[in-house]
């Protein structure tokens, strides 16, 4: 269809205004909690969502993330804190793919608890397949995964790893993707094939800095190959991980693991220091700190 100059000029005068429309106060709660939960502020970042999810009921991000952060709250929370929180994330992530049924990520995140939670709590693989179904429509590759999820939950790491590695088939230029194989080969103790794996994925990619994170995790978890692991672990907290890589703080306290295992106390203590120094709430790092000697 031809548009006219006179046209065109209010087409664009339309669009220019719909950009510079000012935020609601939904948005401005929802980039509010976005940041702190970025911060890991965690119920603050709840407080602030919950406002933008009463603002805007029918803000699918908002319950999604507000969902998100009820999950990370509990992994920290006391056996009563978790209880307390359960209904929650499944309410939230329930809402969210109610709202926007085609999103593949609200429907992995639904998935996830199905698969973790157990059926008092209102989880169930049975749920999570119907989930999986949903996502493989959508997106035949992340389906694998999905698939991948269940059965690491029924504890058939064979059939995982088989679902990862069609996945990664299915789209070989997603190096993130890849890494999930080597990581499944860590699940399975299959720790030569897992340094193998990542160690082919840095001579491809150098700068995915999270397969030198899994090649440090690798050398701790298979107490061997220490001076790789390393020099891996030193080449990542060299970097500035992306939000989807570990965060800083678990490198330090890999490395001060891998120290650990090579009896390097202080070098070890000096890690974990480190750790807590970036996240001082890194429970990990502030219990290796009590056993260390």
């Amino acid at each position: 269809m031809h548009m006219t100059k006179p046209l065109l000029l209010a087409l664009s005068l339309a669009s220019a205004l719909a950009a510079a429309a000012p935020a609601t106060p939904a948005d401005d709660a929802f980039r509010l909690g976005q940041a702190l939960l970025r911060e890991g502020k965690l119920e603050e970042a709840a407080e602030a969502l919950e406002e933008a999810v009463e603002l805007a009921p029918a803000h699918a991000e908002a319950h999604h993330l507000l969902g998100a952060a009820y999950g990370r709250q509990a992994q920290a929370a006391s056996m009563f804190g978790k209880l307390r929180l359960v209904g929650k994330i499944k309410d939230e992530f329930e809402r969210a793919v109610e709202l926007a049924p085609e999103s593949v990520d609200y429907r992995e995140s639904l998935l996830q608890f199905y698969a973790m939670a157990p059926s008092v709590a209102g989880g169930g693989v049975d749920k999570a397949r119907v989930q999986a179904a949903e996502i493989a429509k959508r997106d035949p590759a992340k389906g694998d995964l999905a698939y991948a999820t269940i059965a690491r939950v029924e504890g058939k790491p064979e059939e995982a790893l088989a679902r990862v590695q069609a996945a990664s088939a299915k789209r070989p230029d997603d190096a993130r993707l890849g890494l999930q194989v080597g990581i499944l080969m860590q699940d399975m103790k299959r720790y030569d094939d897992a340094f193998a794996h990542f160690q082919r994925t840095v001579a491809r990619d150098p700068l995915l800095l999270g397969a030198w994170y899994q090649i440090g995790r690798t050398a701790v978890l298979s107490n061997s190959r220490h001076a790789e692991g390393e020099a891996a672990l030193k080449k990542y907290l060299s970097a500035k991980p992306g939000e989807q890589d570990p965060p800083l703080a678990a490198a330090h306290w890999r490395l001060g693991m891998l120290y650990e295992l090579m009896g390097k106390p202080a070098e070890a203590r000096a890690e974990y220091q480190g750790a807590l120094k970036l996240d001082p709430d890194h429970a990990e790092s502030k219990a290796a700190l009590k056993k260390l000697k």
